[in-house]
């Protein structure tokens, strides 16, 4: 972990990636409820070239529901950001923000939010899993992305 999240690089090209991404995260109970393309942001906003990049917000809707009868202000930090990018040698990286890591990590805030503790852990784990589930999916040669 670094102070952005978590990263993993896995032996996927970029497309793949996104896929793996979008079902682990599936799969683990995290909706996808965002999307940004930043090179296609950059390229009509800037006129710039960037590599192949996508941020993809997701959270777990049960949890979400949950966390939010407790707390409505929670609502800014119960999204988790994967960031899918790509790169130069053919592997593409993920990197994944720590959902409500600005008060989870907090043990003040753990011992007075008796009810959001676990659902922070849950949410956690969850995250956790999609980024196992990556590591260890089967690579694929570039090459057959373009049929896939």
């Amino acid at each position: 972990m670094n102070d952005y999240g978590r990263r993993i690089v896995i032996d996927l090209g970029f497309e793949s990636a996104v896929g793996a991404a979008t079902h682990a995260m599936r799969d683990e109970g995290l909706e996808v409820v965002g999307r940004v393309d930043v090179r296609e942001h950059f390229r009509r906003d800037l006129r710039r070239d960037f590599r192949q990049y996508v941020l993809l917000d997701a959270w777990p809707a049960d949890a979400a529901f949950e966390a939010l009868h407790t707390n409505l202000d929670i609502g800014t930090i119960l999204r988790t950001t994967f960031a899918v990018y790509e790169l130069a040698d053919g592997e593409t990286a993920i990197a994944a923000s720590e959902p409500l890591l600005s008060v989870a990590s907090d043990p003040g805030w753990r011992q007075d939010a008796v009810v959001l503790t676990p659902i922070a852990d849950r949410i956690r784990e969850r995250v956790a899993s999609v980024l196992t589930r990556l590591q260890h999916a089967p690579s694929q040669p570039a090459s057959m992305e373009s049929v896939a």
